[in-house]
C-alpha cells in the first residue's frame, strides 16, 4: 500500500500476524484503512507484542486492527519517515 508516497507491506491483522524482528516504520489502521497511529521500531515483532497504545487502537478501530510495515534499517531514516507520515495524516492514537 502507498502511504504518503512510500510503499508499505500489508495489511496484516494485529491478532493473527507473526511479525518478524526487523527494523521498520509501521502504520496502524482499521479494516476501513482509517489511520490510527504511526511509529518506528528496531524490532517490529517485540513492538507489536507489547505496544503501549494497543488499547487505544482497539477502542478506536472499526473491526480488526491492521498493521502496515516498511522495513527500514536506518534509525534516522525511520524517524524522518515517521515524522513525514505523522505530519500528513490525522491520527487518533499516539498524538503528542
Amino acid at each position: 500500500m502507498n502511504i504518503s508516497g512510500y510503499v508499505f507491506e500489508g495489511p496484516y491483522s494485529l491478532d493473527s500476524a507473526e511479525f518478524n524482528a526487523v527494523s521498520a516504520v509501521y502504520v496502524i489502521s482499521d479494516v476501513n484503512r482509517a489511520p490510527l497511529d504511526v511509529g518506528q521500531t528496531s524490532d517490529l515483532s517485540a513492538r507489536m507484542a507489547t505496544h503501549d497504545r494497543e488499547d487505544c487502537w482497539r477502542r478506536n478501530a472499526k473491526g480488526q486492527v491492521m498493521v502496515y510495515a516498511r522495513v527500514e534499517n536506518s534509525e534516522s531514516a525511520r524517524l524522518e519517515l515517521e515524522r513525514v507520515i505523522r505530519n500528513r495524516h490525522s491520527f487518533t492514537c499516539g498524538v503528542f
